[in-house]
């Protein structure tokens, strides 16, 4: 597969990725709601609702909404990927792909609950993102398309953060 194959896989692959991801997390939702469960949204929603509509109220907030962008869609996927994809799948056994992307993905999701209560209702959602990083790494075997996958998801759900009203 040349470069530009993996590339075009990856931005055919991203929309239904987020797709599936998004409605995930919208059906947890509605059945922890059926089964009167408190699955709140992740805390780092609130974070991004808070810094980013002031991000042109000073020099100081332009700088820590600037920050926060490039982290959630530079740092973190690069880190994430390198950590997740690329270290978890490099170093078992290739025999066990589906093990280990199972592994990758609980991980991975586990993750992001370090800094934040657990549960969400994002933690079957993200099991499933990386589920479907460690199948764009498998059909690529490039960290940059799994990096780009990531940037693009992540761009998406910062503006869904805006665009979605909260009680849906």
């Amino acid at each position: 597969m040349t470069k530009t194959e993996k590339i075009k896989l990856t931005f055919k692959a991203w929309p239904i990725i987020t797709a599936i991801v998004v409605a995930a997390c919208f059906f947890t939702t509605q059945i922890g709601f059926l089964l009167n469960c408190d699955l709140s949204s992740q805390q780092n929603i609130q974070i991004v609702k808070a810094v980013l509509p002031r991000a042109f109220s000073s020099w100081s907030c332009f700088l820590q909404a600037a920050q926060l962008v490039l982290s959630i869609l530079l740092i973190l996927p690069a880190v994430e990927e390198v950590v997740f994809r690329w270290f978890l799948w490099k170093l078992p056994q290739p025999k066990r792909i589906y093990v280990q992307a199972v592994i990758s993905a609980a991980l991975f999701s586990a993750a992001h609950y370090i800094v934040q209560p657990f549960p969400d209702n994002a933690f079957v959602a993200l099991f499933l993102f990386g589920i479907a990083q460690c199948w764009i790494y498998s059909k690529t075997n490039s960290l940059s398309c799994c990096i780009l996958n990531h940037s693009l998801f992540n761009l998406t759900n910062l503006l869904l953060v805006f665009i979605v009203p909260e009680n849906i």
